[in-house]
Formats: structure tokens, C-alpha cells, sequence
């Protein structure tokens, strides 16, 4: 069992099974899902206001808004990725809820090694701002519960060579919006 393997075997433990969701794309063949081999954490940030972090960063089309996701580095569990990208990428101090979802994405008979793993955080305290210049954040968004599938359908929208990058991002959305249903019901 790899190091990161056994790091997903503690998390669930320690935050609840995720649900294992592999998620059919029309292509696999664009970044980060082409290019990283040990996959990145999604950081669902649930602010004080009950409204979800998102941000887009200036290269993206439009000015989208996805939930902020990191990658994880190579022999980093990923528990310790997911403190380290919140700190990179918000500078909040967060409790870990819950370990949402691991996610697969496959493409007809191919499945891609790369996985998100998905975890609500309630921010603590601390002052929103990016940590890593390098991220390129350019702005952020707060989304109630309700709003997430709205966001994944913009995404899904993206006409553009972004298209299927819209279509994995927007799988998040969707999975943050069902868990976040069933909580409530």
C-alpha cells in the first residue's frame, strides 16, 4: 500500500468513508488530470456565513468560479496537503469536517490514476488572502449550498478548449451540492 493509500485509508477513518465516485469525462487528456500522478486535494471551505469558498485565478475563461483544489506532492499525505493548500491558497484556519468524496475520472475504458479528494472544512478564523503568489487567484465568491449546482452548470457551459476542464471542475460542484442535500434532508 502506497504512502498515499494508507494517509486516504487514515483520513476516512478519522472523518468518515468518502463516497468513491468515478466520474465519466469526455476526455482525460488536459492538465491537471494528464500530468499529476498523486492527484490534489478539494478544499470545500464552508465560511462562518454558511456560504462555500470559490475562486477563479486570471487565466481561466470568463472569470469562472470552482472550489479551490491543490495538488498533492509526491510521498505528502494527504491530510497534510489538504492544511498546506488551505494555508497556500486562503490563510484560514479551518476544522476538518468531513472526508466527502475520493474521486475517479475515466473516459469510455480509460481510467485516470489522478483522484480528488474532497473535503468540507468550517473556517476558524483568519484573514482570506493567498498565501502563494505563484496561484494566480484573482478573485473569490462565496456560494450557499443551493447556489453549487449553478456554478457547476457554468462550468459545464464552457464552449471554449476549456470545455472538458469545465466538465471536471464542475464534477466537484455537483458532488459538494448532493452531499450537502442529504445532510439536510
Amino acid at each position: 500500500m502506497s504512502e498515499l493509500s494508507r494517509s486516504v485509508e487514515e483520513a476516512a477513518t478519522k472523518y468518515g468513508k468518502p463516497q468513491r465516485i468515478i466520474c465519466e469525462l469526455p476526455s482525460l487528456d488536459f492538465p491537471p488530470v494528464s500530468e499529476r500522478k498523486h492527484g490534489e486535494v478539494c478544499m470545500a471551505v464552508r465560511r462562518r456565513s454558511g456560504a462555500f469558498l470559490l475562486q477563479t485565478k486570471r487565466s481561466y475563461p470568463n472569470s469562472i468560479m470552482r472550489l479551490p483544489t491543490g495538488g498533492i506532492k509526491a510521498k505528502e499525505n494527504v491530510e497534510d496537503a489538504l492544511m498546506r493548500e488551505i494555508w497556500e491558497e486562503t490563510n484560514l484556519n479551518v476544522k476538518v469536517d468531513a472526508f466527502v468524496a475520493e474521486i475517479g475520472y475515466g473516459c469510455g475504458d480509460d481510467i485516470s490514476f489522478f483522484k480528488t479528494y474532497m473535503f468540507v472544512c468550517e473556517e476558524i478564523d483568519g484573514t482570506l488572502q493567498s498565501n502563494d503568489p505563484n496561484e494566480q487567484i484573482s478573485d473569490w465568491a462565496e456560494a450557499h449550498p443551493e447556489q453549487l449546482t449553478d456554478y457547476a452548470e457554468q462550468l459545464r457551459g464552457i464552449v471554449s478548449s476549456w470545455s472538458d476542464w469545465g466538465q471536471f471542475r464542475a464534477a466537484a460542484l455537483d458532488i459538494l451540492a448532493a452531499h450537502c442535500a442529504s445532510r439536510a434532508a
